[in-house]
C-alpha cells in the first residue's frame, strides 16, 4: 500500500517569515501536528508539536521567533508511491511522527503517525502480514530504540 493511499492531503502550511505563534494557531484551528513549512509551493522545512514543547521549555516568546529560525531544516520525506511499511520503519528509525509527502519539491501531503498505525492494522486485520505487526510494535513502543530496523 502506497502512502498516497492513506496521507492527508489538505495540507497546512507557514512561511519562514511567519512568527511561531501563528504557526500555533494554524495547527489548534487545523486540529494537526505539523505544519510545512513553504517558500511558495516549495517545503523548506516542519514545524511540529515538538517544536512547540521545546521552544516553550526554553522560555521562548512565541510572539517574537520565527518559525524559519527554529523549523526543522533536513527534512525526512517520502513520495506518494512509497510502501506504508517503509514509511512506518522510517518512523519507528528516526522517531518522528509527521513525514512531508513530495512530488519534486512540492508538498503533496502529510503524513501522520496515527494513518500509519491505522494502515498498519488494517493490513494486519486482513492479511496477517508478520512484517506490519512489527512496525505497529514498533511506532506504538516507548523505548528509545527500535525492536528491529531488518525489513
Amino acid at each position: 500500500m502506497g502512502v498516497a493511499d492513506v496521507m492527508a492531503f489538505r495540507v497546512v502550511t507557514v512561511s519562514p517569515d511567519d512568527r511561531v505563534s501563528i504557526a500555533i494557531a494554524r495547527m489548534l484551528e487545523e486540529n494537526v501536528g505539523s505544519v510545512g513549512v513553504c517558500e511558495g509551493e516549495r517545503l523548506v522545512g516542519i514545524f511540529t508539536e515538538r517544536d512547540v514543547l521545546r521552544l516553550a521549555g526554553e522560555g521562548s516568546q512565541f510572539t517574537e521567533v520565527l518559525v524559519g529560525d527554529v523549523m526543522t531544516r533536513q527534512l525526512v520525506t517520502l513520495a506518494p508511491d512509497d510502501d506504508i511499511l517503509d514509511a512506518a520503519r522510517l518512523m519507528g528509525e528516526r522517531k518522528i511522527r509527521h513525514l512531508p509527502v513530495l512530488e519534486g519539491e512540492n508538498l503533496l501531503g502529510m503524513l501522520g503517525i496515527r494513518e500509519v498505525v491505522r494502515a498498519l492494522v488494517e493490513r494486519l486485520w486482513h492479511t496477517h502480514d508478520e512484517e506490519a505487526r512489527q512496525r505497529a510494535r514498533e511506532l506504538l513502543s516507548r523505548e528509545t530504540t527500535p525492536l528491529s530496523s531488518n525489513p
